[in-house]
């Protein structure tokens, strides 16, 4: 991915995925995004686990403003 490829990347966690993790725990979100990942084979490798990671750190982000 280009740097630019992965500022549109956070910036559309933070525009639809981030509303909704904010209210949710961390296994209600990794479980959400192992059943994605299961669904989806095509997936890359490592795909679930850095939008985990991206979600996360957004989140928390966000709480600390």
């Amino acid at each position: 991915m280009t740097t630019e490829e992965q500022e549109i990347f956070k910036e559309k966690i933070a525009e639809t995925i981030l509303p909704m993790a904010v209210n949710m725990t961390e296994d209600q979100i990794r479980n959400i995004i192992i059943t994605v990942e299961n669904e989806n084979p095509e997936l890359p490798v490592g795909f679930a686990d850095m939008l985990f990671q991206q979600i996360m750190v957004h989140k928390y982000n966000s709480n600390q403003m």
